[in-house]
């Protein structure tokens, strides 16, 4: 009897960790309204670090008006690239809710080609993917104020 009690105890921390693993392995996504310029974004916000390395990568699409926002805990100069992507992108580079740069028709990761990064160029705490175009699209600029961001 003690044998079988002390295979359940082991099938049962088998399990337990496995579903520790899964949950770790889950992205901690919240989901956010944001507007610039009068024009609605659904955004998937990502704050931990595990999530930013995955970013949008893996993914087919993105629908016309949502994107993904990085959330950083301070400000830093960040960099950017195209890995492991399935459509091109614009990168909105933000301090605080004010764009102060922007990357627009980013390719996906060509492994023929020569890897492009993209530099914000000054030190930011936010950033935001969006399907390429939508800065075009919406006439974002530089100083363009980003409402509803829930920091």
């Amino acid at each position: 009897m003690i044998k079988s009690n002390w295979q359940k105890i082991l099938i049962i921390a088998v399990l337990l960790a496995g579903g520790f693993w899964l949950v770790s392995q889950t992205p901690s996504l919240e989901e956010n309204i944001l507007q610039i310029n009068d024009h609605g974004l659904q955004v998937d916000v990502v704050r931990e670090t595990r999530d930013m390395v995955k970013g949008l990568s893996g993914r087919k699409s993105l629908c016309s008006d949502c994107g993904l926002l990085f959330v950083y805990p301070d400000y830093q100069i960040r960099t950017f690239w195209m890995k492991g992507m399935n459509f091109p992108l614009d990168i909105v580079w933000l301090k605080d809710e004010i764009i102060v740069g922007f990357e627009e028709n980013m390719q996906p990761f060509d492994s023929s080609r020569k890897i492009s990064t993209m530099v914000s160029g000054e030190q930011i705490n936010l950033v935001l993917e969006l399907n390429a175009g939508w800065i075009k699209k919406n006439k974002v600029k530089i100083g363009d104020k980003v409402l509803g961001l829930d920091l």
